[in-house]
């Protein structure tokens, strides 16, 4: 072979594969996975046991029956940890259950909505990628997403204001008699007067009802947004959970 054939054969981009398409499981199955090959189609049941990388041997090809979509057109996604629904352009809806390696016909009602595509990070920390006929993962986390976190209130419990002010005042009287005469003492008189009062102002009033009610309305919790983090994989959960305890000091959503 001379060396211009074989560094064609090497750089050619038949050579390499096509990039997989992939779907993660998400909240209902975070260790599922659906890839695309060409017009095969793969699922990866984890069940966890490892720690690090996951098994590279969960990847196992599916059976796809006469009528079955393209997996590359297709929709897809997870019920659970155990069920993956897969949706073809026509509408035709299959089933695919874990211990099963084959799409199964299944009610037209489920309507998945995501597409199997290429990927560049993972919400676990691995993505996994087709190479030479298998399968095997790569270290690449991605960063959190935008979030929200939740605010408590910030003042305590406070009661409505009343339309009424009421007050109490004491007075306190002292009275000095000086006598006619000079062989005549001077007398004193002390008293205390107390008097309680009601009065209603209309307009003070009206801005204690505005004033409590902006009040009361900071009592609830709130929503605060938060950026998606710059680090990735642990450093990133340590990331969102500081900037959720400067903005909200609360949990994190």
């Amino acid at each position: 072979m001379t060396p211009v054939l074989a560094l064609f054969l090497l750089f050619s981009p038949a050579v390499h594969e096509p990039p997989a398409l992939l779907l993660h499981g998400g909240g209902a199955a975070p260790r599922a996975w659906l890839g695309a090959v060409r017009s095969a189609l793969w699922v990866c049941w984890d069940d966890g046991s490892r720690r690090g990388a996951p098994d590279a041997a969960c990847w196992q090809r599916v059976d796809l029956p006469p009528g079955a979509p393209d997996p590359r057109e297709a929709r897809a996604a997870f019920l659970d940890a155990a069920t993956a629904v897969v949706r073809g352009a026509d509408d035709a809806t299959f089933v695919l259950t874990r211990g099963d390696p084959s799409l199964q016909p299944a009610d037209a009602a489920i309507d998945p909505r995501e597409r199997l595509v290429a990927i560049a990070c993972s919400p676990n920390g691995h993505v996994p990628i087709y190479s030479r006929g298998s399968w095997a993962w790569a270290p690449s986390p991605c960063p959190l997403p935008a979030g929200q976190c939740v605010r408590g209130p910030a003042i305590g419990r406070m009661r409505r204001p009343l339309g009424l002010d009421v007050f109490v005042r004491l007075e306190l009287r002292a009275d000095v008699r000086r006598g006619v005469g000079p062989a005549t003492e001077a007398t004193t008189s002390t008293s205390v007067v107390a008097s309680l009062g009601v009065a209603f102002d209309p307009l003070r009033w009206v801005g204690r009802q505005l004033a409590w009610g902006e009040l009361h309305a900071a009592r609830h919790p709130q929503l605060r947004e938060l950026p998606a983090t710059r680090s990735r994989g642990p450093l990133a959960m340590q990331e969102r959970e500081a900037l959720a305890a400067i903005v909200c000091g609360g949990e994190v959503r």
